[in-house]
């Protein structure tokens, strides 16, 4: 298991389950409706009461698969694997060579981004990367930019106060925003694009557990 997702506290197949639900911010309760997996199932999961069998863990890629995030079984089992990735398909990626010679260009960039993001993780030590889903942080970055970090602990937030970074919150959101510290000692997390239609621009007093300042970034080749 990586130091980073020993910082984050993903230590443990319930915690790394808890964590991909959060991505996609949705409820136990909006789950067991759309997939018929009980929420108490789940919960117990998620909180390691009940340990999650091989069944358990293919059900819950297949349902995060639908809602958009791509994640390996393994990622969960032993937290090995990819890093979990929100898209609407990467199903390319996982396919064999001799499957892929023929791919249109968009396609075949968007196998070579995924390969980039992971020789960047694997160079770095705490590396994490990120997808740019939204328009927050226009017009420097674009729904679909893979940015990337190294993931630093509360004592070395002021190195990178001012700077773009990959946010984990101690709750378990996670964020790409503008860092900045006010006047009495508090983070806050801005968006860039004053025009976005996020509901939260600014995140006051964000209580951070990591953050990695961007240091890599990739976009397709358009």
């Amino acid at each position: 298991m990586s130091k980073a997702l020993l910082q984050r506290n993903l230590d443990t197949p319930g915690t790394r389950l808890k964590y991909l639900r959060s991505i996609l911010r949705l409820t136990r309760a909006y789950i067991e409706k759309k997939y018929k997996l009980p929420e108490i199932t789940l919960k117990s999961w998620e909180n390691s009461m009940i340990k999650i069998s091989k069944n358990g863990i293919k059900r819950c890629v297949a349902v995060y698969k639908n809602e958009g995030l791509i994640v390996d079984e393994a990622w969960i089992a032993d937290g090995k694997g990819l890093d979990p990735t929100v898209r609407l398909s990467l199903g390319h990626y996982f396919a064999m060579p001799s499957e892929i010679i023929n791919l249109p260009i968009d396609a075949d960039d968007e196998i070579a981004m995924m390969r980039d993001a992971q020789e960047f993780r694997d160079r770095y030590a705490n590396a994490v990367v990120m997808i740019v889903s939204n328009d927050e942080m226009s017009p420097h970055y674009r729904a679909g930019d893979y940015v990337g970090g190294r993931l630093r602990p509360c004592s070395e937030f002021d190195s990178i106060v001012n700077k773009d970074c990959i946010i984990y919150l101690k709750d378990g959101g996670q964020y790409f925003r503008r860092l900045f510290k006010d006047s009495l000692g508090r983070f806050n997390l801005a968006c860039l694009n004053p025009l976005g239609r996020t509901a939260e621009p600014i995140i006051f007093d964000a209580d951070i557990e990591s953050a990695a300042a961007v240091i890599w970034i990739r976009r397709k080749d358009e």
